[in-house]
C-alpha cells in the first residue's frame, strides 16, 4: 500500500500547481454533486488513494448547486436542495519533494474516510491539503476556512498560529502545543502527560483498601523530577499516604494488603528493571499492581507479557480496541478501499476529522465555543475539553490481565 500511495502522490506532484481549476476526490464512485472535495492550489497538495474502483479523481470547477426551476404539470415547481459548505484545511508533514512520509499518509486517509462519511446530498466537506514540509499556508489561503487541523509540530503551530487572527487550529498530535493555547486561538485535540497523570491517581484511588501500600517507585538519581512532583501533588490533594522507593522488591513482605505501585521515573531502563521485577513477585504469589502513563507502552525492550504479570494499569491518550465493533468496522472499510492495514495514524486522522468536522458542521457559527459541552468517543481518541475548550482531557484506561488481554476500564 505504501509504495502505491508513494508513486500516486509523485505523480500528483507532477502536475502543474499553477492550475486554478480544482480536483474532487469521490470515494464510493459518486456523482458529480458529491459531499467530499479535495482541492490543490499553488502551494496545496493532494494525494489520490489506491483503489482506482473505489475512488473517482474529477478535474472540474468549483461544484454549486443552483436554484433550477423544473415545472411540472405545469402547475408543480420543484427546487433543488441547498448544499451547506464546509471548508478543511488539512496541514501534514508529507515530505512530498522527497521520500512522502508513510504516517502522514495513513493520517490523510482517515481524515478522508470520516470527511466522506460527513457529507450527504445537503452537505459537502471542502478539503484543502497542505505539505509543511514545502512551506507554511499563508492567512490569506486560510481566510476561509471553518476548520484548520494541523500543523504537526510545535514549531510550525508557533508560527502559524500568530497569522491565524480569529481562526483557531487544531493540534493533531503534538502535546507540548498545549502550552500555546493561552496565547493563540489552538485547540490541543490529544490530552498530555499531565491529564494522564491527574486520572491515574483518580484510579488509584477507586481501588485503594485502607490495607494498600502506595509507593512511588524512581531511580535514586530521579528525585524531584516533573511527573513525581505531579504524581506526589496529586496524591497529597487525595490525602493518600504514600513512599518513594527504587527497590520494589523491598515490599515483597511486609505489606497486608496489596502493594500499588505508581511509575515516575522517566529512565527506561529503570521502568523495565522495575515492571519486571514486579512480575516476578506476582508469579511468586504476590498481590502487587502497577499504575503508569503511556510511556511504558513506548518502550521497546519491555515485553508485554511482564506488563500482564505485573498486572499493570495505564493511562493513554490513544488506544484502539481491537475487539470494538466500531473499530473492526473501520478496519474492514479501510482495507477495502486502500488495500491495507490501518495505523495509529489512520485511526488519528478518522477521530479527528470526525469529531470536528462535526461540531464545524452541526454549529458553523459557534462550534468552538460548544467544545467543553460537547464530549464524544472515537475509534482511538476521546474527547473532553476544559471550560476553556482548548484543551482535551479524556483519558483512556487500560488495564492488563492476566489472561494476557487488554480491558478498556470505562
Amino acid at each position: 500500500m505504501k509504495r502505491y500511495l508513494i508513486a500516486v502522490l509523485l505523480m500528483m506532484l507532477a502536475l502543474p500547481f499553477s492550475a486554478s481549476a480544482q480536483w474532487y476526490l469521490f470515494p464510493g464512485g459518486r456523482n458529480s454533486k458529491d459531499s467530499l472535495a479535495v482541492n490543490t492550489n499553488v502551494d496545496s497538495l493532494v494525494t489520490s488513494v489506491p483503489d482506482s474502483n473505489a475512488v473517482k479523481v474529477f478535474r472540474d470547477s468549483t461544484v454549486s448547486v443552483q436554484s433550477d426551476e423544473v415545472a411540472v404539470a405545469d402547475s408543480l415547481t420543484v427546487f433543488e436542495q441547498p448544499v451547506t459548505v464546509t471548508k478543511v484545511s488539512l496541514i501534514l508533514p508529507l515530505k512530498s519533494t522527497s521520500t512522502p512520509n508513510s504516517n502522514f499518509l495513513d493520517f490523510y486517509c482517515g481524515v478522508l474516510l470520516a470527511a466522506d462519511e460527513l457529507g450527504d446530498e445537503s452537505h459537502r466537506i471542502d478539503l484543502n491539503v497542505y505539505d509543511s514540509t514545502v512551506g507554511l499556508p499563508t492567512s490569506l489561503k486560510l481566510y476561509d476556512s471553518d476548520l484548520i487541523i494541523g500543523p504537526v509540530s510545535v514549531e510550525d503551530i508557533e508560527r502559524l498560529a500568530p497569522r491565524l487572527h480569529w481562526k483557531y487550529l487544531v493540534s493533531p498530535l503534538d502535546p507540548k502545543a498545549a502550552a500555546l493555547t493561552d496565547r493563540y486561538n489552538i485547540i490541543q485535540a490529544p490530552a498530555g502527560w499531565e491529564a494522564q497523570v491527574d486520572d491515574l491517581i483518580r484510579w488509584l484511588a477507586e481501588d485503594r483498601r485502607e490495607s494498600d501500600a502506595v509507593v512511588l517507585l524512581q531511580s535514586a538519581d530521579e528525585a524531584g523530577g516533573e511527573i513525581s512532583r505531579r504524581m506526589a501533588e496529586k496524591l497529597g490533594a487525595s490525602e493518600i499516604p504514600y513512599e518513594i522507593s527504587s527497590t520494589p522488591s523491598s515490599y515483597e513482605e511486609g505489606v497486608r494488603g496489596s502493594c500499588r505501585f505508581l511509575i515516575a521515573s522517566e529512565n527506561e531502563e529503570f521502568c523495565t528493571t522495575a515492571i519486571r521485577e514486579i512480575a516476578l513477585m506476582n508469579l511468586r504469589g504476590g498481590h502487587n499492581v502497577v499504575y503508569s502513563t503511556s510511556k511504558l507502552r513506548g518502550i521497546s525492550d519491555l515485553e508485554t507479557e511482564s506488563l500482564h504479570a505485573a498486572a499493570t494499569r495505564i493511562t493513554a491518550s490513544y488506544y484502539a480496541d481491537p475487539g470494538d465493533l466500531e473499530v473492526r468496522t473501520f478496519s474492514e472499510r479501510y482495507r477495502k478501499l486502500f488495500k491495507g492495514e490501518p495505523s495509529q495514524w489512520s485511526f488519528q486522522g478518522y477521530d479527528l476529522m470526525k469529531y470536528f468536522g462535526t461540531q464545524a458542521k452541526e454549529k458553523p457559527a459557534f462550534w468552538v465555543e460548544e467544545l467543553y459541552v460537547t464530549p464524544a468517543r472515537g475509534l482511538q481518541t476521546d474527547f473532553n475539553f476544559d471550560a476553556s475548550g482548548r484543551n482535551n482531557k479524556a483519558i483512556r484506561r487500560l488495564k492488563y490481565n492476566a489472561n494476557n488481554t487488554i480491558s478498556i476500564v470505562r
